[in-house]
């Protein structure tokens, strides 16, 4: 299996579980949608790009884009907290709390994932 197939059925169930939980924890299903495509499609991207340092000579590489999406993923997703709280008002409680753990969600995995790869 590749890793965007992993990927792909790791959003797909978290879609899944965010979606059956939206019913007990009132979030607009918008909020979920935009969530799942924003953490998605980072995730695909850091997996890339991390893939491509792995690969290369440079084996100082790896840590340093590993490091640096890192740092742009809290960061745009500090924003999208603000962004989400400030236009999802009704219930800012669980907005933020759908939102802080789709980032522990998808970190995990990633640190999973990587871990695995790496063998350490």
């Amino acid at each position: 299996m590749t890793d965007t197939v992993k990927l792909l059925i790791f959003s797909v169930v978290l879609f899944a579980v965010a979606h059956l939980a939206m019913y007990l924890f009132h979030v607009d299903f918008l909020l979920i949608i935009l969530l799942s495509i924003y953490f998605t499609g980072f995730s695909w991207l850091f997996n890339r790009q991390l893939q491509k340092a792995y690969d290369d000579e440079n084996k100082n590489k790896f840590t340093q884009v590993f490091m640096g999406l890192s740092g742009i993923k809290i960061l745009t997703s500090l924003i999208l907290l603000v962004a989400f709280l400030y236009f999802f008002n009704d219930h800012r409680f669980n907005t933020g709390i759908y939102t802080m753990s789709y980032y522990m969600l998808y970190t995990v995995y990633e640190v999973i994932f990587w871990r695995s790869k790496l063998k350490v």
